[in-house]
């Protein structure tokens, strides 16, 4: 890749160019990966482009294994704000692009290649992308229509009834593996009886739909041990129970390779209805050295390198493979041959050489790029650190300086949050650093870690300081510090703690060079340690102003919401510190009484969500504030964030303060509010009360919030950031 590496606004040049939504768990990703490494072994560089793609609902971080082409330099993370020219974009799944809703002013590609990985519609006419709408997001997008590459025949028949044959490339565009990296050593079969298993997504496609051929292929009376990675609920459904004979895992909870090691045979069967072309995990299967048995459509892309068989003839199959070990060795070494001469690296190598050409010199031998027109040499880079936290604040805190950062400064994140890629929407990059939780590591070892992780981030982007939001610094911030002396460190540390607590923590202030204090509406009822410590202070921060918002007959159209009828937001946090369905549950009941819509938020990283109520509207949306002028009331807990977007915004509010936090005071914040006349409060909520409240806002509340408003100080996010430009100017 061809960059300045200083420089964030220089052209990303670069052969091939991958876009593909990058969170998914399987074959999509794993191909995704393959690639780039064959790419890099061959000498062509490579970019990838995140785009949030329709069957990824929940907030996830990148597949770890496109993560490692990151982390080891085998490809590099093209944000949609970048100056990128590439040879040849290759897209990853075609729903990827066509619900893409980002612009990609600054790319610059010569082709494009759409990989087609399942047909358009199934053979019931369930739709899984339109040909039409995806090539108009590649003009869009890229500026040309592109080629589509089907990834198994049968998906080229599908393609055919909808594209001219000189828009699909001539060879299938079949999945790659690392051969060597999948054989398992086999000295025999696993068991006195067939180990037979298979490893796939949990979805209703991917399984049979007709109980007969289930149990045929995946026998159920105990004469097969039968393993299943990936879950079987869909199985649970069909059957009403899982089979007692069934070892079943959900996906991830065991490494594939280890898995596939254990089993003798990989038996894939799936609903006659979906139209599934390749398979990675079928290619994954033979590279182990497993005997693979498949439906006879299968044939046509994995040849003999798999044994093909009607639903009613696996059983049979099986057993003479199980009684003949020579047979079944030859098979097993005939699947691990064809996956290496079809499947290989140097398949893909080749493929690339006939789309583009050979790969280009070492990037110090090619012509240096054109210079940009703008001036980003001046701009110098603020790392964003934020920690986990059980809800969004840090992160949105960080997010809501970034956007306001004055055009010398240069925000990218680093984040312990699994929210993290939001703030790709917003135009930043960013990476994902796993809190100790995730990790499985002690204290120790994963204050390690941190400073590893923020040492090595340090180093190769050079950062003018870095910024860090959370109520605990920890040890591994000082031992960064002490890696990189010259580099300032600056505290954004909310206040409202609970009376004398976290003193211990306040101490750290002399790790930092500068501690902002984000303003808290509530702060004169504030006695925590923070309140009369040393900082910059600055206004209540929230990510949006009130021009920010949508009008009210957008926002309600924006959410599918009625256009005139009364209508109540219910948002009692993200449930990972207590559990808020009987709050929500008694919300609900009573917005329901008083005739009132109810929309209740699922955070996106809410780790439960017990609201299941067809006449509910469930919200999950980042950020939902911009819609605030759809609701009439609200009821909501008194997190910081949620606190300051309600009165800022003006929705009349509810307050029903968490009480488990470990140290912000939401009782106090929300008693204050409801002392003013701002808001009203309750610590308990109890059906009585809550219904008299809300009646109460339903008839008073646009006052309340009004006054609420009177008394807003404004948005201290452009104060803080700018005393994060003021400490670089004076150093």
């Amino acid at each position: 890749m061809s960059r300045t590496a200083t420089d964030d606004d220089d052209v990303i040049d670069v052969d091939v160019l991958d876009v593909s939504d990058l969170r998914f768990e399987g074959g999509t990703s794993g191909s995704v990966a393959e690639e780039i490494r064959a790419q890099a072994a061959g000498g062509y560089t490579t970019a990838v482009l995140h785009l949030d793609g329709p069957l990824q609902a929940k907030v996830t971080p990148f597949n770890p294994a496109v993560v490692r082409c990151l982390e080891d330099g085998s490809a590099s993370l093209a944000m949609p704000h970048d100056s990128v020219r590439a040879r040849v974009a290759v897209v990853r799944h075609p729903a990827v692009l066509e619900h893409a809703d980002v612009d990609l002013p600054g790319f610059q590609v010569d082709q494009v290649v759409v990989v087609a990985n399942a047909a358009p519609r199934d053979i019931d006419g369930y739709v899984h992308y339109r040909v039409a709408d995806v090539n108009a997001a590649a003009r869009r997008l890229f500026g040309s229509a592109p080629s589509w590459a089907p990834i198994g025949p049968l998906v080229r028949e599908a393609l055919a009834e909808e594209l001219s044959e000189e828009r699909v490339l001539a060879e299938d565009w079949v999945n790659i593996i690392d051969v060597d990296a999948w054989s398992a050593r086999r000295t025999g079969y696993a068991s006195d009886r067939p180990v037979i298993g298979r490893h796939s997504r949990d979805s209703p496609q991917k399984w049979p739909e007709d109980t007969a051929v289930l149990r045929q292929v995946y026998p159920t009376d105990g004469s097969m041990d039968v393993r299943v990675l990936g879950g079987a609920m869909s199985v649970k459904s069909l059957i009403g129970d899982l089979p007692s004979a069934w070892h079943v895992q959900p996906f991830g909870a065991a490494d594939p390779r280890d898995f596939l090691a254990g089993l003798d045979f990989f038996v894939y069967y799936h609903n006659r209805k979906w139209v599934e072309a390749f398979g990675r995990t079928i290619l994954e299967a033979m590279a182990s050295g497993a005997v693979v048995i498949l439906p006879p459509h299968f044939a046509p892309v994995f040849g003999e390198g798999a044994t093909y068989a009607e639903p009613r003839e696996v059983r049979g199959v099986i057993e003479a493979f199980y009684g003949d070990r020579e047979r079944y060795e030859r098979q097993a070494a005939a699947g691990q041959r064809i996956a290496r001469e079809r499947f290989g690296a140097d398949a893909h190598v080749r493929r690339l050489e006939g789309l583009i050409g050979a790969a280009r010199p070492e990037p110090e031998q090619r012509p240096a790029p054109p210079a940009t027109s703008r001036h980003s040499s001046e701009r110098q880079r603020v790392l964003m650190i934020s920690s986990n936290g059980t809800g969004m604040g840090h992160l949105t805190r960080l997010l809501a300086y970034a956007r306001r950062a004055p055009q010398t400064l240069s925000p990218y994140f680093l984040s312990l949050s699994q929210a993290v890629p939001l703030v790709a929407r917003f135009g930043y990059r960013y990476e994902y650093m796993p809190s100790m939780t995730p990790t499985g590591l002690d204290p120790d070892r994963w204050q390690a870690y941190f400073r590893a992780r923020v040492s090595e981030a340090i180093s190769r982007l050079r950062p003018a300081a870095v910024v860090f939001d959370g109520t605990w610094p920890y040890k591994g911030i000082r031992w960064a510090r002490g890696d990189h002396p010259n580099v300032p460190w600056v505290w954004s540390r909310r206040g409202m703690w609970y009376k004398g607590m976290n003193r211990d923590q306040l101490a750290k202030s002399a790790w930092f060079d500068l501690v902002i204090e984000p303003g808290d509406l509530a702060s004169p009822a504030d006695r925590g340690v923070t309140a009369d410590a040393p900082a910059t202070r600055v206004g209540p921060v929230t990510l949006l102003d009130l021009d920010d918002l949508d009008e009210r007959s957008v926002a309600r159209q924006a959410l599918g919401l009625d256009p005139v009828a009364p209508t109540a937001l219910v948002t009692l946090g993200a449930g990972n510190i207590n559990d808020p369905s009987s709050a929500i549950r008694i919300a609900i009941d009573v917005f329901r009484a008083l005739g009132v819509e109810i929309c209740v938020t699922k955070p996106e990283i809410a780790e439960r969500f017990g609201v299941h109520d067809e006449h509910v509207h469930v919200l999950s949306r980042y950020p939902l504030s911009r819609h605030y002028r759809a609701f009439d009331v609200a009821v909501s807990a008194a997190g910081y964030n949620s606190f300051h977007e309600l009165l800022r915004f003006g929705v009349p509010t509810l307050f029903l303060p968490n009480l488990d936090t470990a140290l912000d005071d939401q009782r106090t914040r929300a008693r204050y509010a409801s002392d003013r006349g701002w808001a009203h409060c309750l610590d308990k909520p109890e059906p009585h009360t809550v219904r008299k409240l809300l009646e109460d806002l339903i008839d008073n509340g646009a006052a309340m919030a009004a006054a609420a408003q009177a008394a807003d100080p404004g948005n201290g996010a452009a104060a803080a950031i700018e005393a994060v430009a003021e400490l670089l100017e004076e150093r």
